[in-house]
C-alpha cells in the first residue's frame, strides 16, 4: 500500500532545511504521506504537522502508515479541501506556519483503485471525486453539460484539440445509453477522436471540473501566504502545464512591487520573493526510478515582508 514514492522528496527536504527549528507545518495533499514522514522528522517535540486531504480513505491509510513509524503524536490530520486552511488553523489556535507544501494531481492510490475511476486500466465507475461525499461525479457532467459546456470544460483543463468532436460523440451517445464506467467513455473517445492521447487529456479534464481543482488552488493558497509567517516557504509541486501554468501566474502577483503611478517609486514592496529562478524538477535517476515524475516541477517562494493591502 505505501510502496509508492513521492516526488522530489530530496528536493523539498533540502527547502525545509533552509528553515531553522520549524513548529508548524502544513502538508496540503496528504496523498500517502510520504512527504509527512519526512517533515515530521524536522519539528521539535512541541511542533506539528498538519495534514489535509478530502479522501477519508488516504487520511486513513496515511494514520496507519505513520503511526507505525511512531509519529502519531506529531501530525494532526484534517478531513477537508486546503481551502479551509485558514478556518482550520484558527480552530487549532495557530497564528502562523513555518512552511507549506502542495503535492497538486492524483495520488498513485487513486489511479491504483478501480472503483474511483481515475484510470482506463479497469472498467470502474465514472466517478472521479476526491471527496465520495460530495455528490456531483464526472458521470454526472457526461451526462448533463451540453455539448458547450463540455467543449469548455476540454478546453480550459486540457487544451483538448478535438473538443467538438469528443463532445459531440458523448451527447450523441447519452440518448440510447448511460455512459457510466471508464471503458465506456474511453470507446467514444476513441472512435472520436484520432490522437490517441486524447483519452488522457480528457479525463484530466474531468477530474479537474468534478474536483473543482483549479478554483481550490487559488483560494488555498491565497490563504497560505497570509498564513506563512516572514521567512516562511511555500513550495508547489505540479505535473501538466495548465495547472503550472496556473501556480506560476498565481506566484507572480506575489513576487511584484506595487509601483506609485505617480512618482513610478515602489509603494508596496512585494511580500515573497523567489527561492530558485526556475522551477526545480526531478534528476534523471528520480526519472529512472519513478516515470510519474517525469512531468513534475516544483516552484518555492519565500515570504519577506508581511501582506500590505
Amino acid at each position: 500500500m505505501f510502496s509508492h514514492t513521492s516526488v522530489l522528496i530530496d528536493e523539498v527536504e533540502s527547502v525545509l532545511s533552509t528553515i531553522s527549528e520549524p513548529q508548524y507545518i502544513i502538508d496540503a495533499t496528504l496523498g500517502l504521506a510520504w512527504h509527512t514522514a519526512m517533515m515530521l522528522t524536522h519539528v521539535g517535540e512541541s511542533g506539528r504537522v498538519l495534514w489535509f486531504d478530502r479522501d477519508a480513505d488516504n487520511l486513513r491509510d496515511a494514520r496507519v502508515n505513520l503511526e507505525e513509524k511512531w509519529l502519531s503524536k506529531k501530525f494532526i490530520p484534517i478531513h477537508a479541501s486546503f481551502d479551509t486552511m485558514e478556518d482550520v488553523l484558527r480552530e487549532q489556535w495557530i497564528k502562523e506556519v513555518d512552511f507549506i507544501l502542495y503535492d497538486l494531481g492524483v495520488s498513485s492510490a487513486h489511479y491504483d483503485d478501480w472503483v474511483r475511476g481515475f484510470s482506463v486500466r479497469f472498467d470502474g465507475p465514472l466517478d472521479m471525486r476526491f471527496d465520495r461525499m460530495t455528490w456531483q461525479t464526472a458521470e454526472d457532467l457526461v451526462m448533463t453539460l451540453s455539448e458547450r459546456e463540455l467543449i469548455q470544460i476540454f478546453m480550459r483543463y486540457a487544451d483538448e484539440k478535438k473538443s467538438l468532436f469528443i463532445a459531440r460523440a458523448i451527447v450523441d451517445v447519452r440518448k440510447t445509453q448511460k455512459i457510466d464506467t471508464t471503458f465506456k467513455l474511453l470507446e467514444i473517445i476513441e472512435k472520436s477522436s484520432f490522437d490517441k492521447k486524447s483519452w488522457i487529456r480528457v479525463f484530466q479534464a474531468l477530474r479537474i471540473a468534478v474536483n473543482d481543482e483549479f478554483g481550490h488552488i487559488e483560494r488555498s493558497i491565497a490563504q497560505a501566504m497570509r498564513c506563512l509567517k516572514v521567512g516562511g516557504k511555500i513550495a508547489v509541486i505540479t505535473f501538466h502545464s495548465l495547472e503550472d501554468r496556473l501556480v506560476k501566474n498565481i506566484f507572480s502577483e506575489y513576487t511584484q512591487d506595487v509601483i506609485d503611478d505617480f512618482t513610478g517609486q515602489t509603494r508596496i514592496p512585494a511580500a515573497f520573493r523567489k527561492y530558485t529562478k526556475k522551477p526545480i524538477e526531478p534528476t534523471a535517476l528520480e526519472v529512472d526510478n519513478n516515470p510519474r515524475s517525469r512531468s513534475a516541477k516544483m516552484r518555492v517562494l519565500e515570504k519577506i515582508h508581511s501582506i500590505q493591502n
